[in-house]
């Protein structure tokens, strides 16, 4: 029977969606777009949301059994992720936008789905979740804020349009605030384990 917990998925949904940070990519990828006909940047846009689609379930399923090979604890690598996590949630909050940056000679899809949307942090978040929460309740949370990631890319220029990249950059900041206070509770979580072993 499997596991499902609604109670871990809607606050890992928002998570997911608040490390993905669809809205901090929003005034590079118009910047890329903005002489594209709307036929075509729709067709860029699908195809870099199967890139993300593929990518956040190759992390959730495989992932850790991968990082398993190198011998990592659990508790070493919430720390590590607590670290990572931490790191771009201050780099967002002091500049405004994620650390990536976009060159617009590169092509569209590999950048936009990463490592804009999922770079260091949506892998990390993914990999820990999976170990912690499981894989199911970590794929449906993701597939959750997919979804609103998807939304949001594809009304770039509506939303532009109606909030402005003023309203863009704060909610941005706001968001970092959210993956900060994540980052904490998986340092100190990670802490706590590593003692008990270690007690």
């Amino acid at each position: 029977m499997l596991n499902i917990e609604p109670s871990i998925i809607a606050p890992l949904s928002i998570q997911l969606f608040a490390i993905m940070d669809p809205l901090a990519a929003i005034p590079t990828l118009l910047s890329v777009i903005s002489n594209v006909p709307e036929k075509e940047v729709n067709k860029l846009i699908n195809k870099a949301a199967l890139a993300i689609f593929a990518l956040i379930n190759a992390f959730t399923m495989a992932g850790w059994y991968i990082l398993s090979l190198f011998g990592i604890s659990m508790p070493a690598f919430k720390v590590a992720a607590g670290i990572i996590l931490m790191a771009i949630a201050l780099d967002t909050l002091i500049t405004g936008h994620k650390p990536e940056k976009l060159d617009i000679g590169e092509y569209i899809i590999v950048p936009i789905a990463t490592p804009l949307i999922v770079g260091p942090g949506t892998m990390t978040l993914l990999l820990t979740s999976a170990k912690v929460y499981g894989i199911i309740n970590t794929l449906i949370a993701s597939y959750i804020a997919f979804i609103l990631t998807y939304i949001t890319i594809r009304n770039a220029r509506i939303i532009v349009k109606f909030t402005g990249e003023t309203f863009i950059h704060g909610l941005g900041r706001f968001m970092s605030i959210i993956i900060a206070s994540f980052a904490i509770e998986m340092m100190a979580s990670g802490i706590n384990e590593y003692m008990s072993k270690e007690t």
